[in-house]
């Protein structure tokens, strides 16, 4: 462990990461932990936070929620030294799996604040499923209203209001593959207007009526987060 005097300056260390398969499944708070053992094994030269239980510094951007895959996951990772970045990537992957592994380890001139888009690729096999079906999804997620009901916060309400989600949708191209609608969505990681795109499929649920069957082996769907981008849609790095 590195000993830390007060003001100890530091590196930042951006690590861009892939977490699929079953690794879907578990928390952010698992995740955490489990990154927390990689950097450590990895032998990195790590910046710890001052207190009775120093710890390594790490902040993620856009934490995933339980069932979706992701191919560009990313860690800012503080330092007390500036190790080669294929070194870094070489040492990192040694403790990872397929499944998990990092695909780029760099020093950012960006802020992870300056993310403010992500590209995914929802599947949904529904009932009904067609190359129409596509079409209006893509119409009614592209108008003037997509609302979703969100949980009141008072828990002595079972109101659940109407939340127009609209403005956190940038892009929406819908397909049909023979099995499955196929949406690439652009939708906002703004920290302070976040789109999950488990919303996006309710949304659909409420206005068109997919997956309302009931049957978990008929009707299903899944998400996958491809691409991330800068507010003006370059690539975010």
């Amino acid at each position: 462990m590195v000993q830390l005097t007060p003001n100890m300056p530091y590196i930042t260390l951006r690590v861009k990461f892939v977490k699929r398969a079953e690794l879907q499944y578990i928390s952010h708070l698992d995740l955490v932990r489990t990154m927390h053992k990689i950097i450590a094994r990895a032998g990195l030269p790590l910046w710890y936070t001052m207190g009775f239980n120093p710890k390594p510094k790490m902040i993620f951007a856009a934490p995933l929620s339980i069932g979706t895959e992701s191919e560009c996951e990313f860690v800012d990772i503080r330092l007390v030294d500036r190790p080669p970045e294929e070194e870094v990537l070489r040492h990192l992957n040694a403790n990872m799996t397929e499944n998990m592994r990092a695909v780029a380890a760099y020093y950012p001139e960006t802020k992870l604040t300056d993310l403010k888009w992500l590209r995914y690729r929802i599947a949904v096999k529904t009932e009904g499923a067609s190359e129409a079906l596509a079409a209006a999804c893509a119409e009614y997620l592209l108008g003037d209203e997509v609302l979703v009901k969100k949980k009141s916060r008072d828990k002595r309400s079972e109101e659940q209001p109407s939340v127009n989600i609209r403005s956190g949708i940038r892009e929406i191209i819908a397909g049909f593959d023979g099995e499955c609608i196929i949406l690439d969505a652009v939708l906002s990681a703004d920290a302070s207007a976040f789109l999950n795109p488990e919303y996006v499929v309710s949304a659909l649920r409420g206005a068109l009526g997919i997956l309302s069957s009931g049957n978990l082996l008929a009707e299903y769907y899944s998400v996958l987060r491809t691409e991330a981008y800068r507010e003006d849609m370059t690539p975010f790095d």
